[in-house]
């Protein structure tokens, strides 16, 4: 038997429903069937992708694309010696968002971007502000320390450079908002308004990545 060939973009094709991915699924696990796990990875990359761009956002560009990103993950799947098998299309979803997920992570790690580290404790500090929000999200509240202080730090580093910045200077190295406008040349009125658009937009993004980091 052959062995299944790489997936390839596939522009805007449709994801297939659950039922009908399920079925090409349990004919690849079944029957080994190298063309309905054909049909069904041309078309799951797609959404994969989708997921991805509206996820990551700006982060992503050039050289590192969703697709390629997505692309990749299934690859990787598909070159372990001995790949995990699936009940349904919805479990090797997920598997692979996580898959995709680490790859990003990976590539923001890369010398050309510096990643910024969240210990436990900057965790802690800023996830205080939004407790009322991400309480209301019902993902964020749910997880263990360690895995609030992962999706902080990958929300923190898909923020852009100034909101990282702000929240840095106050969040972490616990500089008063009078000290952190001065330490950036800026006034307190201008400085609380950066930081407030900083803490609304690390609030969205935190509440979209709570229900995938773990």
């Amino acid at each position: 038997m052959a062995p299944p060939r790489e997936p390839e973009p596939v522009g805007d094709a449709p994801v297939p429903t659950d039922d009908r991915a399920s079925a090409l699924l349990a004919r690849w696990r079944d029957e080994q069937d190298v063309d309905a796990l054909d049909e069904l990875l041309r078309t799951e990359v797609v959404g994969l992708a989708q997921r991805l761009r509206a996820k990551a956002g700006g982060a992503l560009s050039g050289s590192m694309s969703a697709s390629d990103l997505a692309q990749e993950a299934i690859v990787r799947w598909l070159r372990l010696e001995t790949p995990p098998s699936f009940v349904n299309a919805g479990a090797l979803r997920g598997y692979l968002w996580t898959a995709a997920w680490r790859l990003l992570v990976n590539r923001l790690q890369r010398p050309e971007r510096a990643l910024v580290r969240v210990s436990t404790d900057e965790s802690l500090a800023l996830s205080g502000p939004f407790a009322g929000a991400l309480a209301a999200s019902g993902g964020f509240e749910s997880m263990a320390a360690e895995e609030q202080r992962r999706a902080l730090e990958v929300v923190v580093n898909l923020l852009e450079p100034v909101d990282r910045e702000c929240l840095g200077l106050v969040y972490f190295q616990g500089l008063s908002i009078e000290d952190a406008a001065q330490r950036i040349g800026v006034s307190r009125g201008a400085f609380d308004m950066r930081l407030m658009r900083a803490r609304q937009r690390l609030a969205t993004r935190l509440v979209d990545w709570a229900d995938v980091v773990g």
